[in-house]
């Protein structure tokens, strides 16, 4: 059964991602200004961090809708398969923006505590402030990864758990104004240390995801055993191997070699190709571009099924050299101007000729047993060591 996905233009999706963005920077602005301000005045080194952390928020979102401008835009000349990995790209930049966040907030908070100066108990504004704020972080997140989803956009969940990274920091500042309400001031900047080994935390996934992605990373086994597994149920696909898959934002990019009947037309294997491609693009939303190889034999390495055997240094001669060198070797018989149509096919390295004379032909006297004139062409051919055999067919073309 063919899974039925909803498709989004690049206008589309940038619409939707721009829009979720612009949301989440006001929300972070106003939310930034607000920590940073009650922190001030009511002595909370946690809060003071995180509204620092919301306005870093702000700058990602900035970051964000410059780069899913470039990232939705389509395919052009230098970019064939289009702008995502520049999404991978800011995905990186922004986990990267965030681990060095974090690491300038440890470092100063630590240096605080070094000191050994601890700050007078919060005021009452400080617990207001930390639980709005995870409160608004949290649908924030809840909002734009689904934005994500919906879009398939790896960099706008990623922003979307920057947000979430917000929330949790924001419970954590609660927690340390409480104990700082019991007179434990110290706790606040312990809390502060937490929020920014977070922030760093998901700075780090965010690079290392995007960083996997960058190299070409193929696609999950369970996604490959189901891209063979479609191939394989396509009508005359006798077997599939090479496959080789890789990833490009949210999307799939693989190439196969597919196995089909040795005596099947170049047209009919083309064809055949034609139904895998429709087949992989219909049932898997993440295949976005595919490659076939048509094979008419098993030429993987019998020691390594990933590997050809096909030995590119002695290939077999192509049709130029074939019928000249026919040509010579049959030149009583007039077979080869006579022929409607002359198939070549290369099997098991070695070449069958299949000659296609007009049906009216069988009656004369060089054609009246074909098979004796069979065994006469293949003697008289066998000294060309890439010859196999020559079958003779009497009959019309349909086309």
């Amino acid at each position: 059964m063919i899974e039925s996905k909803t498709h989004y233009t690049p206008t589309q999706k940038r619409h939707i991602s721009q829009k979720v963005t612009i949301l989440g920077s006001i929300a972070d602005a106003l939310l930034g200004f607000l920590k940073i301000f009650i922190g001030l005045s009511f002595h909370s080194q946690a809060l003071i961090i995180d509204g620092i952390h919301s306005f870093t928020d702000v700058f990602s979102d900035v970051f964000v809708v410059f780069i899913t401008r470039l990232s939705h835009e389509g395919p052009d000349e230098n970019h064939p398969y289009g702008h995502e990995k520049f999404e991978t790209i800011g995905s990186a930049a922004l986990g990267s923006i965030l681990i060095a966040t974090g690491g300038a907030l440890i470092y100063e908070t630590v240096k605080s505590l070094w000191s050994g100066e601890l700050p007078p108990p919060p005021g009452t504004l400080t617990y207001y402030a930390a639980g709005l704020s995870l409160v608004v972080k949290e649908f924030l997140f809840q909002y734009t990864y689904r934005a994500g989803q919906k879009i398939e956009s790896k960099l706008i969940m990623a922003n979307a758990w920057h947000s979430r990274t917000d929330a949790l920091s924001s419970l954590v500042v609660l927690i340390g104004l409480i104990f700082s309400g019991f007179g434990f001031t110290v706790v606040d900047n312990i809390a502060a240390i937490i929020v920014s080994l977070i922030i760093a935390k998901v700075g780090w996934s965010f690079v290392k995801e995007s960083l996997v992605e960058l190299a070409e990373t193929s696609a999950s086994d369970e996604l490959e055993n189901k891209i063979k597994d479609i191939i394989l149920n396509v009508g005359g696909v006798e077997s599939c191997h090479a496959l080789r898959t890789r990833t490009m934002g949210h999307k799939v990019l693989l190439d196969v070699n597919i196995e089909v009947d040795a005596h099947f037309s170049a047209s009919e294997g083309h064809e055949i190709s034609a139904w895998v491609i429709k087949n992989l693009k219909e049932s898997v939303k993440e295949v976005e571009d595919v490659t076939v190889h048509i094979d008419v034999e098993d030429d993987r390495d019998p020691t390594n099924e990933e590997l050809h055997a096909h030995d590119y240094e002695n290939l077999l001669p192509l049709r130029n050299e074939v019928l000249t060198e026919l040509e010579k070797r049959w030149s009583e018989f007039p077979l080869l101007k006579d022929a409607h149509a002359i198939r070549l096919h290369y099997i098991k390295r070695k070449i069958i000729v299949e000659i296609v004379l007009p049906l009216n032909l069988k009656e004369s006297s060089l054609y009246s047993d074909p098979n004796s004139l069979e065994s006469e062409l293949d003697e008289k051919a066998k000294c060309l060591n890439w010859y196999g055999k020559t079958t003779l067919l009497f009959g019309r073309l349909g086309y």
